[in-house]
Protein backbone atom coordinates (compact mmCIF):
# COMPACT_ATOMS: atom_id res chain seq x y z
CA UNK A 1 0.00 0.00 0.00
CA UNK A 2 2.98 2.48 -0.82
CA UNK A 3 0.88 4.44 -2.79
CA UNK A 4 -2.00 4.73 -0.27
CA UNK A 5 -3.96 2.58 -1.93
CA UNK A 6 -5.56 -0.35 -0.80
CA UNK A 7 -5.70 -3.94 -3.17
CA UNK A 8 -9.33 -4.14 -3.16
CA UNK A 9 -9.73 -0.25 -4.62
CA UNK A 10 -7.08 -0.49 -6.88
CA UNK A 11 -9.17 -3.49 -7.79
CA UNK A 12 -12.81 -2.04 -7.93
CA UNK A 13 -10.78 1.18 -9.68
CA UNK A 14 -9.97 -1.31 -12.25
CA UNK A 15 -12.79 -2.63 -12.56
CA UNK A 16 -14.48 0.53 -13.26
CA UNK A 17 -12.46 1.02 -15.65
CA UNK A 18 -12.97 -1.97 -17.60
CA UNK A 19 -16.30 -1.58 -17.49
CA UNK A 20 -16.36 1.85 -18.98
CA UNK A 21 -14.27 0.71 -21.93
CA UNK A 22 -16.83 -1.98 -22.45
CA UNK A 23 -19.50 0.25 -22.67
CA UNK A 24 -17.87 2.73 -24.81
CA UNK A 25 -16.88 0.21 -27.29
CA UNK A 26 -20.26 -1.44 -27.37
CA UNK A 27 -21.60 2.19 -27.48
CA UNK A 28 -19.80 2.71 -30.38
CA UNK A 29 -20.18 -0.68 -32.26
CA UNK A 30 -23.99 -0.06 -31.79
CA UNK A 31 -24.54 3.48 -31.94
CA UNK A 32 -26.98 3.10 -28.85
CA UNK A 33 -26.38 3.39 -25.23
CA UNK A 34 -29.24 1.21 -24.70
CA UNK A 35 -28.33 -1.18 -27.18
CA UNK A 36 -24.89 -0.99 -25.35
CA UNK A 37 -26.68 -1.38 -21.91
CA UNK A 38 -28.04 -4.48 -23.01
CA UNK A 39 -25.39 -5.76 -24.33
CA UNK A 40 -23.07 -5.27 -21.58
CA UNK A 41 -25.31 -7.50 -19.24
CA UNK A 42 -25.37 -10.00 -22.27
CA UNK A 43 -20.98 -9.92 -21.69
CA UNK A 44 -20.95 -10.86 -18.25
CA UNK A 45 -23.69 -13.37 -17.80
CA UNK A 46 -21.27 -15.13 -21.30
CA UNK A 47 -18.36 -14.62 -19.03
CA UNK A 48 -19.29 -16.33 -16.06
CA UNK A 49 -21.34 -19.06 -18.37
CA UNK A 50 -17.60 -20.17 -20.05
CA UNK A 51 -15.46 -19.03 -16.99
CA UNK A 52 -13.65 -22.64 -16.97
CA UNK A 53 -13.03 -22.43 -20.30
CA UNK A 54 -10.99 -19.38 -21.12
CA UNK A 55 -9.91 -18.80 -18.01
CA UNK A 56 -6.19 -19.47 -18.42
CA UNK A 57 -5.59 -18.88 -22.00
CA UNK A 58 -6.45 -15.27 -21.87
CA UNK A 59 -6.60 -11.85 -19.77
CA UNK A 60 -9.81 -11.03 -18.38
CA UNK A 61 -9.47 -8.28 -20.27
CA UNK A 62 -9.10 -9.77 -23.72
CA UNK A 63 -11.61 -12.39 -23.17
CA UNK A 64 -14.61 -9.67 -22.20
CA UNK A 65 -13.60 -7.72 -25.20
CA UNK A 66 -13.75 -11.16 -27.26
CA UNK A 67 -17.07 -11.79 -26.08
CA UNK A 68 -17.95 -7.75 -27.08
CA UNK A 69 -16.78 -7.82 -30.31
CA UNK A 70 -18.77 -11.29 -30.87
CA UNK A 71 -22.23 -9.59 -29.38
CA UNK A 72 -22.15 -6.71 -31.15
CA UNK A 73 -20.94 -7.80 -34.52
CA UNK A 74 -23.95 -10.56 -34.11
CA UNK A 75 -26.40 -7.70 -32.86
CA UNK A 76 -25.10 -5.75 -35.78
CA UNK A 77 -25.73 -8.62 -37.81
CA UNK A 78 -29.64 -9.41 -37.03
CA UNK A 79 -30.38 -5.94 -37.11
CA UNK A 80 -29.35 -5.48 -41.07
CA UNK A 81 -31.38 -8.84 -41.92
Amino acid sequence: MANGVSESESTTQHNEGLQAQLRLFCHLMLGSADAADRVMRQIYHRALDHQDDQQHRQSERDRLFRIAIDLCDAHCRSSHE
